[in-house]
C-alpha cells in the first residue's frame, strides 16, 4: 500500500477526527453511575480500586486528570478529563478498524504484494472510513466511550492489537516483518493492566500466523492453530497473571518466615527466577538458531513486562489511600486480589445445577501479616457438592438471589413448584445456554447494534414485550415480533433509546461476510475466530445467570467491531457489482458504493446520539451530592450497592461534596480489611469507631458467623455489653470436632438510651424531650447466628451513636436495618437513627420507615439537592437512575404530606412546584405518581397550579390507553398488564378529583375524552 499511504493514512485520520469530535460532544462531564466513579477517583488519586485493578488505566488517567488539573480549575474537569480519555481511546479503536479493513479489503481485490488501482484504492479507502465509523457508533462501543471506565481502553487495545497483526499478516513474509507479530503480543500484555479482552483475540492471531507461514492448509491445521491461540490464553493466565505473582507468595513465606528477611524479600528470588528463565530460553534459541523459538520468547518477556504494571497496585496499597480495596498490600493479598475471589467462581466444565446442595467445605489457608511474619488468617472456603448433583459444562448453577426459580420458568416448569424427576438435565442446561445465554444475553446484544432498539429499559425475559428487545423500524415486522406499532403514544415513538436503522448495518455486514469469505476464505476465517470467541466465547466464560443488575452488552464489543468490518467490506462487494456487472466506470462505481453502504454508519450516528450523548447529563454526581446533602455534618452513612456508594465516594473524593460524611459500604463490610480502613480518618471525617470489637477479634475469619446456642446466657444485655462478650474469647465446641471464637450471649438486645445526652448530641430537638425512649431493642429474635457484617454495623452504632448522627442511605436492604426501621426519621435521601418510636408507613416503602422531618427535607431540597440537569434540558434519563428517582419521589411525597399535616401549606405547595420542575413530563413522562402530587396542591388549595399537571396527564393516559387497547390480549397480559391496570384506574381518579374541585367543564372534558375505554372491556379494543 506504500504508493497510497498518503490516503490510507487520510482515511484513517479522518475517521478518528470525526470519532472524536462526535464523543467530545458525547462524552459525561462529570462522573457517570456504576464503576465510574471508584474509576475516576482512583486515576485522580492512584487509589486501589475493585479486583483486579487495571493499574495501566488508572497510571494513563492520572496523565489525563493532571492535563485537566493544568487548565481548569472545576473538578469535575477531573471526571472529564477521564471520560474524553476513553472517547479518544475508542475513537483509535475506529481508526484501527479503519485500517485492519483496509488491509484486508486490498486483499480481497489483488493479492499479496500487487498494487490496486485508482479507483480501487478509493473504493477500498471508502470501505475503511465506513468500517471505522460504524465501529464508533455501535450503541455498546459508544455507551464505554464516554465514560471513565476500562472498556473503552480495552477496546483500543484490542484492536491495536488485531491491527498490528493484520499489518503483519499483509505485510511480506520477511524476517524483519515479524516484529509486528511480536508487538501486537506485547499490545495484549500490556492490555492485562486494563482488561482481558486483548487475550481473546490469540486463537486469531494464532489462525492469520497459520495461514501465512504455511502453504497447506487442513482443517486439522487450523483447529491445532485455533487450539494452541487459546492455550496461549491458558498460559498467560496461570502462568503469568496467577503464576508469577504465586511464585513471588510462595518465595514471599520462606524468605520471611523462614530465613526472617523484610516483607517484600520474596520479589527478588521470583525476579531472579523470571529473568534466568527468560534468559535460558533465548540463550537456548539462540543456540539453536530457532527463530520462532526466540520470537516466543521475547514475545513471552514482553507480556511480562506489560504485566508488570501491576507493581503499582502494590505500592499504592501500601501508601493506604482513602480507597483501598482489598488492600493488597503484599504477595498474600495479591494473589486473592488478581483471581477477584471476592466475587466467587462460576464452574465451566463440571459443577453443581442450582438445586444442589453442598455436602462439606474444602478450606485453603490464606496468609496475612502478623507482626513481623506471615501467619494464617484467613481461609478460601469452597462448597463441594455430590457427583450426582453435579453436570458437565454447567449453564444453571447459581442458586442465590432467587435464581432457581428463574431458571425454572426459562425451561417452561412452575417455578414454584419442585423440580420434575431428572431435571434439570444437559437437555435443560443446553435449551438455557443457547435460550437464554446465547439469545437473549447475545444475539438481542448483537441485534441492538446492528438492526435497532426498542427502548432503553433493561429487558429481563423474552416475554415481557415491554422492554428491552431489538426493533428494525420496519412496523409490520416489528408488528409481528413485538406489538401493534401504529398506536403507540408519544412517550414510546419519541424514547431516545428508540434506535431503528431498518436492518441495513446488519444486512451490509452479510454481504461483506459472504462477500470475503468467498474472496479470501481464509482472511474469513481468522475473523470468524475473533468474532465467536469475543462474543459467545465470552458469553460461554461468563456463564451468566438470568436477571443480571444490568444489561452486559458492554463486553462483547469485540465481536461487534468485527462485525463492523465486514459491513466495510460491503462497500467493495458492492464495488465489484457496479464495476464488473453493471458495467459502471470506476470512479462512479466507488463512489456509488461508498454512499450506499454509509448509509449504515450514518443510521447508527443519527440514531444512536440521543441516548448515547452525555455531555449535559450530571445525573449521577448530582443524585450522588443528595444522599451526602441529607446528612448533617460529621454524619455516618450506610449505603448498600454500586450507585448509591461509587457516586459517593466520586463526589467526595474528587469534586469535595460534604468529605465530612463517612460512606459505609455494607456490601463491603463483612471483611476485615474494609473494617480495619473505617477505624482510618479519612478526608475530614474522623475515624469510625469500633469500642467494642478490636482489630484482632475480626480478623480474617474471626467471627464470619457467631451462633447462639439456643440458651440465653443474660437474660437481655444492653449492645456494648453484647459486643463486649462476642468480641472476647467464649469458645463453643461444634459438632465436627472445632470451635467457633465466641458466641451469641442472648437475643435479647437493646441500646440504652440517656436522655440527656440525646438531648445534648442535638439527635431530636428539645421538643421530642417526652418522645424520647429508654432503650432501642433491636431484633434479633429467631436468628441462630450472626454474620461479621452485622457485628460490624451494630459496633459502628454502639460506638458512635450519640457522638455522630448516623443515617442509611434509602437504598439500604431491609434486613440491614436489623430491626431499628422504627427508630429512623426521614431526612432527605437518608433515615436518621433517632430514639424515638414512630410506626412505619409501608406504601413508601423504605423511605416510609420512623417518621419524617418535613422541614428538614424541606431545607435540604431547596437548598442542597441537584437533579442531574434533567429539569433544564430534554436528556436521555438511563434507566439505571430508576432506584434513586424513585426513592426522590417517595421523599417528596412524603414530605410535603408531612408539611401539609403540620399546616405548612405553602412549604408542601413549593416542595411539590420542586418536584414538578426536577422531574418535567419531558424527562420523565408522567404517570400514576403525579396524581400522588396534584393531591398535595389540591388538598393545600391550589387547585389551579394542579390543572395544568393534570391536563397533561389526561393526554398522556388517552395515548396509553388507546396503546393498550390495541394489542392482542395475551401481550397485554404478559407485558403491560401492571400499566394497563395503573393508566385505567387513573382515568377514573382524575374524573373523580376533578369533580370534587368543582371543575364542572374539564370534567366533561375527561369523560368524553375516555368514553370510548371501559374497564369490562374484556377484549380490550375501543367501543366504536
Amino acid at each position: 500500500m506504500s504508493g497510497n499511504k498518503r490516503l490510507v493514512n487520510g482515511a484513517g485520520w479522518l475517521v478518528f477526527a470525526i470519532a472524536v469530535i462526535v464523543y467530545y460532544f458525547s462524552v459525561e462531564r462529570t462522573g457517570s453511575l456504576w464503576d465510574c466513579g471508584e474509576f475516576i477517583l482512583g486515576a485522580y488519586k492512584l487509589q486501589v480500586v475493585h479486583p483486579p485493578g487495571a493499574p495501566l488505566f488508572l497510571l494513563v488517567g492520572r496523565l489525563f486528570t493532571w492535563l485537566a488539573e493544568i487548565f481548569s480549575n472545576d473538578p469535575a474537569d477531573i471526571a472529564f478529563s477521564v471520560n474524553m480519555m476513553s472517547g479518544i481511546c475508542t475513537a483509535f479503536a475506529a481508526t484501527f478498524i479503519c485500517w485492519i479493513t483496509m488491509r484486508l479489503g486490498k486483499l480481497t481485490m489483488v493479492e499479496r504484494g500487487e498494487t490496486l488501482d485508482q479507483n480501487q484504492m478509493l473504493a477500498v479507502a471508502g470501505a475503511g472510513v465506513v468500517a471505522g465509523l460504524s465501529t464508533a457508533f455501535c450503541t455498546s462501543i459508544w455507551f464505554s466511550a464516554v465514560e471513565g471506565e476500562v472498556y473503552a481502553m480495552s477496546t483500543f487495545f484490542t484492536t491495536l492489537t488485531l491491527w498490528a497483526v493484520i499489518k503483519w499478516y499483509t505485510l511480506s513474509d520477511d524476517v524483519q516483518n515479524d516484529r509486528w507479530f511480536v508487538f501486537a503480543v506485547y499490545a495484549a500484555g500490556l492490555s492485562i493492566g486494563v482488561h482481558l479482552l486483548s487475550i481473546l483475540t490469540f486463537p486469531a492471531l494464532a489462525l492469520f500466523y497459520y495461514f501465512k507461514k504455511y502453504k497447506k492448509h487442513t482443517l486439522l491445521g487450523m483447529a491445532a492453530a485455533a487450539g494452541l491461540g487459546i492455550a496461549a490464553i491458558g498460559i498467560i493466565q496461570v502462568f503469568i497473571i496467577t503464576g508469577i505473582p504465586r511464585l513471588w507468595a510462595t518465595f514471599e513465606l520462606f524468605t520471611v518466615n523462614t530465613l526472617g528477611m523484610p516483607f517484600h524479600s520474596g520479589l527478588i528470588p521470583t525476579l531472579l527466577v523470571v529473568a534466568g528463565v527468560m534468559f535460558l530460553g533465548l540463550r537456548y534459541a539462540h543456540k539453536r538458531q530457532n527463530l520462532l523459538m526466540q520470537n516466543v520468547f521475547v514475545a513471552i518477556g514482553l507480556v511480562i513486562i506489560g504485566f508488570s504494571t501491576i507493581g503499582m497496585v502494590v505500592i499504592r496499597a501500601n501508601a493506604s489511600p482513602p480507597i483501598n480495596m482489598n488492600v493488597p498490600s503484599d504477595a498474600m493479598r495479591l494473589l486473592p486480589y488478581l483471581n477477584r475471589e471476592q466475587y466467587g467462581e462460576r464452574a465451566l466444565l463440571k459443577g453443581p445445577h442450582f438445586e444442589a446442595q453442598p455436602v462439606r467445605s474444602k478450606k485453603t489457608d490464606r496468609y496475612g501479616r502478623v507482626g513481623d511474619r506471615y501467619e494464617i488468617v484467613d481461609r478460601k472456603v469452597e462448597l463441594e457438592y455430590n457427583e450426582n448433583d453435579k453436570i458437565l459444562f454447567p449453564r444453571m448453577s447459581d442458586s442465590q438471589q432467587g435464581r432457581p426459580a428463574l431458571y425454572k420458568r426459562w425451561l417452561g416448569l412452575n417455578p414454584n413448584a419442585p423440580l420434575p424427576p431428572g431435571r434439570p438435565n444437559m437437555g435443560d442446561n443446553l435449551s438455557f445456554m443457547f435460550q437464554y445465554q446465547f439469545g437473549w444475553m447475545y444475539f438481542r446484544y448483537f441485534m441492538w447494534n446492528f438492526v435497532g432498539r426498542q427502548n432503553g429499559e433493561q429487558g429481563f425475559e423474552p416475554w415481557d414485550k415491554s422492554k428491552g428487545h431489538w426493533l428494525t423500524g420496519i412496523k409490520p415486522f416489528d408488528s409481528a415480533r413485538l406489538y401493534n406499532q401504529s398506536q403507540l403514544p408519544d412517550t414510546i415513538k419519541d424514547d431516545k433509546a428508540r434506535n431503528t436503522y431498518f436492518a441495513l448495518p446488519f444486512i451490509f455486514g452479510l454481504i461483506g461476510l459472504f462477500f470475503q469469505a468467498r474472496r479470501r476464505p481464509n482472511d474469513f476465517l481468522g475473523l470468524l475466530a475473533l468474532f465467536i470467541i469475543t462474543g459467545l466465547g465470552i458469553i460461554i466464560y461468563s456463564n451468566q445467570p438470568p436477571r443480571e443488575p444490568r444489561e452486559r452488552d458492554y463486553v462483547l464489543v469485540g465481536s461487534f467491531f468485527t462485525y463492523c468490518i465486514w459491513i466495510g467490506m460491503a462497500v467493495l462487494a458492492l464495488f465489484n457489482v457496479l464495476r464488473e456487472r453493471a458495467k459502471l466506470s470506476g470512479p462512479v462505481a466507488s463512489i456509488m458504493s461508498f454512499a450506499v453502504i454509509a448509509v449504515a454508519p450514518l443510521l447508527m450516528g443519527t440514531q444512536n446520539y440521543d441516548d448515547n450523548s452525555r455531555r449535559l447529563t450530571t445525573g449521577a454526581r448530582d443524585y450522588a451530592n443528595n444522599f451526602l446533602q441529607s446528612c448533617e455534618e460529621n454524619a455516618i452513612i450506610f449505603t448498600y450497592g454500586d450507585n448509591d456508594t461509587y457516586p459517593l465516594w466520586y463526589a467526595q473524593e474528587v469534586e469535595g461534596i460534604r468529605p465530612d460524611v463517612r460512606v459505609v459500604n455494607l456490601s463491603l463490610i463483612a471483611v476485615d480489611w474494609y473494617i480495619d480502613l473505617l477505624r482510618r480518618k479519612i478526608n475530614d471525617s474522623p475515624a469510625l469507631k469500633f469500642n467494642n470489637l478490636s482489630a484482632e477479634a475480626l480478623r480474617g475469619r474471626k467471627r464470619i458467623q457467631v451462633l447462639w446456642p439456643q440458651q440465653n446466657t443474660y437474660p437481655s444485655l444492653d449492645l456494648n455489653a453484647f459486643l463486649t462478650f462476642i468480641g472476647d474469647d467464649h469458645p463453643l465446641p461444634l459438632q465436627d470436632g472445632t470451635r467457633t471464637e465466641s458466641y451469641m450471649p442472648t437475643q435479647n438486645v437493646y441500646i440504652p438510651v440517656d436522655k440527656q445526652e440525646v438531648l445534648e448530641s442535638g439527635i431530636v430537638g428539645i421538643e421530642d424531650t417526652a418522645n424520647i425512649v429508654s432503650s432501642i431493642p433491636l431484633n434479633l429474635q429467631g436468628k441462630d447466628h450472626i454474620f461479621k457484617d452485622d457485628l460490624a454495623i451494630l459496633d459502628i452504632i454502639a460506638s458512635n451513636i450519640w457522638e455522630r448522627p448516623i443515617y442509611f442511605a434509602v437504598t439500604v436492604r431491609p434486613e440491614k436495618f436489623l430491626g431499628l426501621q422504627n427508630y429512623t426519621q426521614l431526612e432527605g435521601l437518608a433515615l436518621k437513627l433517632v430514639p424515638v418510636r414512630s410506626e412505619n408507613d409501608p406504601q413508601y416503602s423504605i423511605v416510609g420507615y420512623g417518621r419524617v422531618d418535613g422541614e428538614k427535607i424541606y431545607e435540604n431540597v431547596m437548598n442542597g439537592f441537584k437533579w442531574g440537569n434533567f429539569d433544564k434540558y430534554d436528556l436521555f434519563v438511563d434507566d439505571s437512575y430508576a432506584p434513586s428517582i424513585q426513592s426522590q419521589w417517595f421523599m417528596f411525597r412524603r414530605a410535603a404530606m408531612d408539611l401539609l399535616a403540620k399546616g405548612e401549606e405553602d412549604k408542601a405547595v413549593e416542595l411539590v412546584d420542586k418536584y414538578f420542575e426536577a422531574f418535567p413530563h419531558m424527562n420523565f413522562p408522567y404517570d400514576y405518581k403525579v396524581m400522588y402530587m396534584v393531591q398535595v396542591y389540591i388538598q393545600a388549595g391550589q387547585y389551579e397550579k394542579a390543572k395544568p399537571h393534570l391536563q397533561t396527564l389526561a393526554n398522556e393516559t388517552l395515548q396509553q390507553l388507546n396503546f393498550f387497547y390495541s394489542l392482542d390480549q395475551d401481550v397485554l397480559n404478559s407485558s403491560f398488564r401492571n400499566q394497563f391496570d395503573l393508566f385505567n384506574n387513573l382515568k377514573e381518579d382524575m374524573i373523580r378529583t376533578v369533580s370534587r374541585a368543582g371543575d364542572t367543564e374539564f370534567e366533561e372534558e375527561l369523560r368524553t375524552m375516555f368514553e370510548p375505554y371501559r374497564i369490562q372491556n374484556t377484549e380490550n379494543t375501543p367501543i366504536e
